[in-house]
């Protein structure tokens, strides 16, 4: 059979850069980027360029596995899986109730357009909320506590396009990918920066290390880990006692400004600025280049969301942007309102605080601060429960302990806080199912493991990034290659589940056929059914393309329905005066230095080590540190040391780099394998690294309405290995 070309785009992670596959005999035989498309012009990173050896790597599961009873695996049918696991899950659900089935979403699980809202309609019909994403590992601070707390401005915030500055905490996005509209879009970045810099988008970045966006920044504000949420409370300071905020806006759309001037009055540069390691100046100079600018947002990225006070960080980001009116205003086009979001007019106005959306959910059962975590979407907020505390649940003995677990595309023992507890927890499930493209360390604890398959074996749509381009773009793409052996696509578990349960599963625009699989199209149908680009006219279009779509004007507020942004809503003087108080506080002289999250340039949290190009660029988690901190303590550079905070240790490779400031450390968090010494994980820490999640107590100032644990400016210290 001749070779076809076939028009693509990876799903390694979220940027969904376009590729060309070449395909003979249903052999991907070339990966290239493609081209022609108008948004990433070519553009593909060195991940997404091992796909080929991914489908056909040795690691690879080619069929499902169950544990035997002396803990080996065997080969054994995806069907007579399904059947055993939903006569588990049926007994389970018939002896403890819904609540006690959980499922957990991974990073991987966001990369099948159709996974999530199959699994949400499984557990809609078994009536359970245990419903898990990775999201609330990492950033609920920003899809869900600071919009319900403040509001959110129904036309968004002005796009990287559109802008003549950005203010970027803590993202680094030629590295990680990821950016909320606002930021460098993920979107072939390194144009996008280039570009952006030569039309004169001033950057402003404030964060510990020299990053790749740093480096390339206006101004870097080199700040000392954990003091973000002041660094922002001085510059809103300096906007508000200079006058420089968008006085109109405000008068229209805000509450609570007198409120906010107070608060952050006291947080002065000067003292904020010793607490952080910058010169006060800096931070007027970035209040000043922020606010003087004309359109233009301030964005924050997952390290320090995962750092102290995140609710509070993202408060104040929203804040910042409001104050300065750095949203679209009426009679303004929308850049991008969306391909595959619903079709309606837009209104330049807010929405109010949602505060029942932080205390009306399902609780907790650990902690009465926390409950459900509403997440906004296009389509409207998304209920999950906090993944910080998913171990407590299946620890917890009584009413609604968590028995069951399903995960989708995520490793949980090397991504949840608190490593050690996590492992007791997986461990005394009575059933644990895996849907893992390789024996992962959570894998291997599974009962289960189901084989997928992986993104260029299945058709898919780009529903996830519809709304993060900055024109309307859609990508459709068909199967490129049919996977071999007995593999199955995410949601078809969770249907086969609610046909063996005798479940009615239902999408947002009707029912699933629960007699006969449904075609992946017609789900992806469904859920964008009244979208401004009907499905099937992106499934005839080859390749990615931007639509032509009629502009969307944003009309005046509604006085009947208009709400106004709360600067000041119920709970943030408390937090406010805890970030006040770490600006006092002493030097730990026992766990002198801070470390933080990064994330890795040649992998996508745990996956891509395996890959042998990959593998050769390296697949260890240094701990890198500036040279004067090895000096110090006699640590050469390549030397196996032990980091140690309060609660745990792990081996580290100490690595010198000039790029962080002297007293933090720099690890990637979702590294390493089990902690049981058993493994002996530890002892191939030059091959698979450390996980830093060992060093977390998952309880410790946690975050209220989420839970969110301390995974990054962890006190810690260092000392060489015996």
């Amino acid at each position: 059979m001749a070779a076809k070309t076939v028009k693509t785009y990876c799903r390694f992670c979220h940027a969904y850069c376009p590729m060309e596959a070449t395909v003979e005999d249903n052999r991907l035989i070339a990966l290239v980027p493609d081209t022609s498309n108008e948004i990433y012009g070519g553009y593909t990173c060195i991940k997404g360029r091992q796909l080929i050896e991914q489908i056909d790597h040795p690691t690879r599961l080619q069929q499902s596995q169950k544990k035997q009873p002396d803990g080996s695996f065997a080969a054994i049918g995806s069907e007579e899986a399904m059947d055993e696991i939903a006569e588990k899950l049926q007994a389970i659900l018939d002896k403890y109730g819904p609540r006690s089935i959980a499922s957990y979403n991974g990073t991987y699980s966001y990369q099948n357009s159709a996974a999530h809202d199959v699994a949400r309609a499984f557990h809609s019909a078994i009536g359970s909320p245990s419903y898990y994403t990775s999201v609330t590992i990492d950033q609920p601070a920003k899809v869900a506590i600071g919009p319900t707390r403040m509001g959110w401005w129904n036309g968004g915030s002005h796009m990287w396009n559109d802008s003549d500055v950005a203010m970027i905490i803590g993202n680094n996005t030629l590295v990680s990918h990821y950016s909320i509209p606002g930021g460098i879009p993920s979107f072939s970045p390194h144009n996008a920066l280039r570009e952006g810099k030569q039309r004169g988008v001033k950057v402003i970045c404030i964060d510990p290390r020299v990053t790749e966006v740093a480096s390339r920044a206006d101004l870097h504000l080199q700040v000392n880990p954990g003091h973000d949420a002041a660094v922002v409370a001085a510059i809103i300071s300096v906007i508000l006692t200079e006058g420089l905020h968008d006085k109109a806006f405000c008068d229209e759309h805000i509450e609570g400004l007198d409120a906010l001037a107070t608060q952050t009055l006291r947080f002065t540069p000067e003292a904020v600025g010793a607490a952080a390691g910058i010169p006060a100046a800096q931070i007027i100079d970035a209040a000043r280049l922020f606010a003087n600018a004309k359109r233009g947002s301030a964005v924050t990225g997952t390290g320090p969301e995962m750092g102290p006070h995140p609710n509070l960080l993202q408060h104040l980001v929203q804040a910042l942007n409001a104050i300065c009116g750095r949203h679209y205003r009426e009679g303004e086009r929308l850049p991008n309102p969306g391909v595959l979001t619903p079709a309606g007019p837009r209104a330049a106005q807010a929405t109010g605080p949602q505060p029942q959306w932080l205390t009306d959910g399902v609780k907790s059962r650990v902690s009465e601060d926390i409950c459900e975590t509403v997440v906004l979407s296009p389509y409207g907020p998304l209920k999950e429960m906090p993944t910080a505390v998913i171990a407590d649940e299946m620890l917890l003995e009584g009413d609604g302990q968590i028995k069951a677990l399903i995960c989708v595309g995520g490793n949980p023992l090397l991504a949840w806080p608190d490593q050690e507890k996590t492992q007791r927890a997986l461990a005394g499930l009575e059933l644990l199912v895996s849907i893992d493209l390789r024996m992962s360390a959570t894998a291997q604890m599974a009962d289960y493991i189901l084989a997928p398959k992986l993104c260029l074996e299945r058709e898919d749509v780009t529903l996830l990034t519809d709304i993060w381009h900055d024109k309307p773009y859609s990508q459709y793409t068909k199967t490129v290659v049919d996977a071999e052996g007995d593999k199955i696509e995410e949601w078809e578990f969770f249907w086969a589940m609610g046909k063996r349960m005798g479940l009615a599963l239902s999408l947002a625009h009707g029912p699933i056929d629960m007699q006969n699989k449904p075609a992946k199209f017609d789900l992806l149908e469904n859920i964008t059914r009244g979208s401004r680009v009907p499905l099937k006219e992106i499934y005839n279009t080859e390749g990615g393309k931007v639509f032509d779509v009629p502009d969307v004007i944003l009309g005046p507020p509604d006085p009947q329905t208009q709400g106004r942004l709360q600067l000041n809503p119920p709970g943030v003087e408390a937090e406010f005066a805890a970030a006040y108080a770490d600006l006092q506080s002493a030097a730990d002289a026992d766990y002198p230095l801070r470390l933080i999250s990064r994330r890795m340039k040649n992998t996508y949290n745990s996956t891509g080590p395996e890959l042998s190009l990959l593998k050769r660029k390296g697949t260890s988690n240094p701990a890198f540190m500036h040279p004067q901190d090895l000096s110090a303590r006699n640590i050469t550079d390549g030397e196996i040391v032990e980091v140690h905070s309060r609660h745990g240790a792990i081996p580290a490779i100490a690595t010198a780099a000039v790029d962080i400031k002297p007293g933090v450390i720099s690890m990637s968090h979702c590294w390493g394998g089990s902690p049981d010494p058993a493994a002996q994980s530890d002892d191939k820490v030059r091959e698979i690294g450390s996980n830093t999640n060992r060093l977390i107590d998952n309880r410790a100032s946690a975050e209220r309405y989420s839970g969110m644990a301390r995974q990054s400016s962890i006190h810690v210290a260092i000392r060489k290995m015996d």
